[in-house]
Parts: structure tokens; C-alpha cells; sequence
């Protein structure tokens, strides 16, 4: 993965300067309506739900989708680019990804009328990217192995002896050091996750799967999306995860308008609707976390109100590649 982002980071575009681009110049509808299509690239699976939900509202527009995962989704991008095509109206990526368009000209400021429901983390400042949903990295842990007031509550938790050998985490969790470097430093987070280390860790390839051994009782506890916890819940499930850990990584997931859209009246529309409560309130019915700050929250647990979230934005994109050295150097997997 350090290879190949930093291959990706190698590529030179040059691109012109784009202007912040405002909702309200004109009819935007019926500028949409004459384009009659937008496209979408996106590394989301729910984006089709979505579109759905959008063709429905505006019949007159057709969603044309492009999905990848991440980076075959961006080497996709940058490649086009390099020939001079610019297929895409809409882009939503992952937060660093996102912030190597923004530095390539790939993308451009749209200032959504529906941003301003969108808190400081969850946006930026020059409009070039609104968050539409959320993956809270939060401890869930096996309900019928431990009881709700014997999890723990905290980080420093995780290293009482009773839990060595009983935590699961995903092998690409960097981000999880990422982030309490932000909050809590360089030496005090280096120094926290080398006792993490000793509590010899189970390693397991995805936070679904570790979410769904920890429910079949394989270890007891381990670092999971919330959300995907509150969907196994739901299928009753043996699972629940902690609201109190402080702070609670929070990776978003940036919504853009491309820098030369062939349908920008159509692209627009679509994070506009994307973006509003509406669109929110269907991400929120997928078992997401939407982004938007004035919905109320699917159960207690996900109140935003009381958790401790730390979005992490594309700005830190220039972070990944030693967070990334640092986290599989601390745990030996290298």
C-alpha cells in the first residue's frame, strides 16, 4: 500500500485554477434538466441506492455510475486526466485521496446551499469538499462474553492484562495511530501503542470480518465501524460497541464537483441532494453514518452530541505514509 500511494503521489498534472463555483446561478433544475445526465464516480457501494433516490425526484436526469475501490478508483482519475479526459461531474473518495485532486486540480469548490448543516471537520472552508458519511473506528466487543460494564470505556483500558490476546484489529488500521497522534502527540501516542502491542493483538484483513468474529465469540473485543456493529445489532447479533472512547477516529468521506464537468448543472444537483436531509436520511437508512449535523441520530448510541468524534481530513493526506511505517513498525508487520 506504501508503494503504490506514493507511486500515485509521484504523478505531475498540470491544471488550470478554477473558481469557487455557488448554488443559485439562474434555475439550476432546469440547467440539470437540459443536460439530462451526470456522472458519478464513486468508491461507495450505497451511491447506487442514492442515484435511485435521485432519478426518482428528478426523472429528467439520468445517474451514470463509475464504482472502484479507492485507489484503482483514483489511478482511474489520473489517468484520464493525463489524456486529457475529464469524464466525471461528481467524484466521492476517500479523505487523502480526495486531497491529492484537490492538489492536482481534479476538483473543484462548490459551495452546496446544504453545507451550512455541515460542521467544521465535515467540510472545508473553501468549498472544495462536503463529508456525506462517516466510519466512527470505535471498541465493540461480544455481549454474551462481557458485560456492558465490564468493557472498557477508554483507551487506557485496553491494556489491563485481561484482555491480552483478546483484541482484535484490522491489519490497515493505521489511521487509528493517525489520529491519537493528532489528538494526544507523537511520543505519547507512539508510547501508548507500543503497550498496545504487548497485548499481543489478533491482526484479521477487514473491520467487517473482525466485527463478525468478534460476534462469533473468536476474541472478545476488537476495533470495528460502529455502524457496521448497529447493523448486526439489528439482525440480532451478539455485538455492541463502546459511545465513551475519547477521542473516536472518524474518517469521512469527501463529496466533490469535478473541475471540468461536461454536466455541471446536473453534478451540482446531485450534491445538493446528496447533501441534504433527504439524501442523509436514506444514508442513515443503509446502516450509515451521514455527515450532516441536524439529523437525529438512528439509535442513542450514534448522538453525536456525546461522542468524542475526530474527523481526520484530507489536509492530512502528508501524514498517511508515516503513520502507515509507524503503525506496522509498532506491531511488527513489516
Amino acid at each position: 500500500m506504501a508503494l503504490r500511494f506514493g507511486i500515485i503521489f509521484a504523478a505531475v498534472l498540470a491544471f488550470p485554477a478554477v473558481s469557487i463555483v455557488s448554488a443559485g446561478e439562474g434555475n439550476p433544475v432546469e440547467a440539470a434538466r437540459r443536460e439530462g445526465i451526470v456522472i458519478w464516480y464513486t468508491n461507495v457501494g450505497e451511491s447506487q441506492e442514492i442515484a435511485r433516490a435521485f432519478e426518482k425526484k428528478y426523472p429528467f436526469i439520468k445517474v451514470e455510475i463509475f464504482r472502484s475501490i479507492t485507489y484503482p478508483l483514483l489511478n482511474r482519475i489520473l489517468n484520464e486526466a493525463r489524456a486529457g479526459m475529464y469524464r466525471y461531474d461528481v467524484v466521492r473518495q476517500a479523505a487523502f485521496p480526495m486531497n491529492m485532486l484537490i492538489q492536482k486540480g481534479l476538483v473543484q469548490p462548490y459551495l452546496s446551499p446544504e453545507r451550512k448543516w455541515y460542521e467544521k471537520g465535515w467540510k472545508d472552508e473553501k468549498g472544495y469538499w462536503t463529508s456525506t458519511d462517516d466510519n466512527y473506528y470505535v471498541i465493540g466487543y461480544n455481549t454474551t462474553l462481557i458485560a456492558k460494564a465490564d468493557a472498557p470505556g477508554d483507551w487506557e483500558d485496553l491494556l489491563a492484562p485481561k484482555w491480552r490476546a483478546k483484541i482484535g484489529m484490522d491489519s490497515d488500521n493505521h489511521v487509528l495511530y493517525g489520529g491519537l497522534e493528532q489528538r494526544w502527540g507523537r511520543e505519547k501516542a507512539s508510547a501508548f501503542f507500543k503497550k498496545l502491542a504487548q497485548q499481543e493483538i489478533q491482526f484479521r484483513k477487514g473491520n467487517t470480518l473482525v466485527a463478525q468474529l468478534i460476534a462469533a465469540g473468536e476474541f472478545s473485543l476488537g476495533f470495528v465501524y460502529a455502524h457496521r456493529v448497529e447493523l448486526m445489532k439489528s439482525q440480532g447479533a451478539p455485538i455492541d460497541w463502546v459511545p465513551t472512547m475519547n477521542p473516536i477516529v472518524n474518517t469521512i468521506g469527501p463529496l466533490a464537483l469535478g473541475a471540468k464537468p461536461e454536466h455541471p448543472n446536473a453534478g451540482k444537483l446531485l450534491i445538493d441532494f446528496a447533501l441534504s436531509k433527504e439524501g442523509q436520511r436514506l444514508v442513515q437508512a443503509l446502516y450509515r453514518i451521514p455527515s450532516r449535523s441536524d439529523l437525529e441520530p438512528r439509535t442513542p448510541n450514534l448522538s453525536r452530541q456525546h461522542l468524542h468524534l475526530l474527523p481526520l481530513p484530507p489536509s492530512l493526506a502528508d501524514r498517511n505514509e508515516d503513520w502507515l511505517r509507524t503503525f506496522r513498525s509498532i506491531f511488527g508487520l513489516d
